[in-house]
């Protein structure tokens, strides 16, 4: 049995937490996710107050079972933010900015607060604000991540943070890199694109398709979305997405100080091909994990997959020890 502090901590059975991508998030992924063990989670970056609220209703009708609700602190929706503090989900998570006082705030209402960070810097100020799990997101993700890997980061921000649980994230698409993420010292796993490659995923087939017919060499750092679409205050915290090729990043990749003067036709651009339902137009935001993710599965296949994985590879681990 695959049994961390973890899901001890956030009332889970399986220690697999779901990220909650702004840009492929929804309620019946989020709920797909916990019911089947993982912890769910329901992203907020770059969606409307109403998509927000609208899921977090409709999780708590698709699951009896804990899930997150994720904000970004240096654009915070207000008003969500506080329909989230009443709905008083298990989890409140943050990426991207300190969260200040949100983490009290947070935690007044009962919820358990995890934030994402990307450098070991950004972990021992978490531990200052109280959170209680912490996030380490390696470079080889495809949300925005910092310059380390994940092998490098996870075991120093377990070391810097001690007793607090990490969550490694970034890198880990089976049950072996599970497993590798418990031996560096981890209580769980974070997993984004790998989760965009199953069936509830609300992504078109094109994106989950470019995903499991992609290398890994082909998950770029889109740095010329900065130049269109920059985060507000996120000095010190990395902001840099990875995507699979697109006509429109190849061009754009080439062209930023233009990309830069055509700023707003450009945001517009990506809005309205997301909003037609076809966002993979633009961007198609993978981690280097796309290489090793073959097939899309559904979500309950795929934790029973990776647990199954985990399990072999810790099992092996003993013809190690002399």
């Amino acid at each position: 049995m695959l049994k961390t502090p973890l899901c001890d901590l956030f009332g889970i059975e399986v220690p697999i937490v779901l990220a909650p991508m702004g840009t492929c998030t929804s309620a019946e992924l989020a709920a797909a996710v916990s019911n089947e063990g993982g912890l769910g989670g329901v992203g907020s970056l770059f969606r409307t107050t109403v998509a927000i609220k609208r899921d977090i209703d409709m999780v708590r009708k698709l699951t009896n079972r804990h899930f997150a609700v994720n904000h970004i602190p240096q654009c915070l929706d207000a008003e969500a933010f506080h329909y989230t503090l009443e709905a008083r989900p298990a989890v409140i998570s943050f990426a991207l900015g300190d969260p200040g006082d949100l983490v009290r705030q947070a935690h007044e209402v009962g919820s358990l607060v995890m934030l994402q960070v990307t450098t070991v810097a950004q972990a021992v100020q978490a531990a200052e604000r109280g959170v209680d799990v912490i996030v380490a997101q390696g470079g080889e993700a495809g949300g925005y991540s910092g310059d380390v890997s994940t092998m490098a980061l996870v075991p120093q921000v377990v070391d810097a943070v001690a007793p607090i649980p990490v969550v490694a994230a970034g890198g880990i698409f089976d049950g072996r890199g599970i497993a590798a993420a418990l031996m560096l010292g981890a209580a769980g796993v974070n997993l984004g694109t790998r989760f965009i490659a199953t069936e509830e995923a609300p992504a078109p087939v094109e994106w989950k398709k470019a995903i499991t017919g992609a290398q890994s060499e082909d998950a770029i750092k889109a740095e010329v979305l900065n130049d269109i679409t920059p985060l507000p205050g996120t000095v010190g915290f990395p902001t840099v997405l990875r995507s699979l090729h697109t006509d429109f990043l190849d061009e754009w990749s080439t062209k930023r100080e233009e990309a830069r003067r055509e700023r707003d036709r450009l945001k517009h651009q990506i809005v309205s091909t997301t909003q037609a339902g076809q966002p993979h137009a633009t961007l198609l935001t993978a981690g280097q994990t796309a290489g090793g993710i073959k097939k899309i599965l559904p979500v309950s296949s795929l934790i029973r997959q990776l647990v199954a994985e985990t399990e072999a590879a810790l099992l092996r681990a003993p013809r190690y020890v002399a």
